[in-house]
């Protein structure tokens, strides 16, 4: 997990094309760093325009409370989520050794903690406090890896050198 910092370097992924060979799958992509200040409280809106296609991509940046908060929920929830699974597999242990025939009860609690583990896993170590305003509609654009895998993808993820063009929705905020 990356620090949450008053800037904060918005990876702005564009996925160029998918290759298959075989039972393999590779994700070709491009990545540009662009470099933002946060908000000193709440979120700012915003666009980047792409290096790669010149589309203009939609954004939100939170302010450091924002993000860390945000962070928080998701090691919250994912640990809530690992604490039901843990009971609810001794639950259901202890039931069958009892001999009691309850045993499907418990799995409707248990498919609940392996539902909301899933996320917290995988967007916890991602969170930043960036995200795209649009999660459809947004093209082959992401401010974090789309796949899982794509972290992972060949050719290894390099930045573009370029000068990123912002523009926020709002003013800038007053200096503290």
């Amino acid at each position: 997990m990356q620090q949450i910092g008053p800037r904060v370097g918005m990876r702005l992924i564009h996925m160029t094309h998918t290759e298959h060979r075989g039972s393999d799958t590779y994700h070709y992509y491009r990545v540009q760093t662009a470099w933002v200040d946060r908000p000193p409280v709440g979120a700012r809106t915003g666009s980047l325009r792409c290096a790669t296609c010149g589309d203009m991509v939609g954004f939100r940046v939170r302010s450091r409370a924002r993000a860390k908060a945000r962070r928080r929920l998701w090691l919250a929830l994912g640990l809530i989520a690992t604490a039901a699974l843990a009971v609810t597999v001794m639950i259901t242990a202890r039931m069958i050794s009892s001999g009691s025939g309850g045993e499907a009860r418990t799995l409707v609690p248990a498919a609940l903690a392996v539902v909301a583990l899933i996320p917290s896993v995988i967007l916890l170590p991602g969170e930043d406090g960036v995200s795209l305003i649009r999660l459809r509609g947004s093209g082959p654009h992401a401010f974090k890896p789309m796949k899982t895998r794509v972290a992972w993808s060949k050719p290894p993820a390099t930045d573009r050198p370029v000068r990123a063009e912002i523009v926020f929705d709002d003013p800038d905020p007053p200096a503290p």
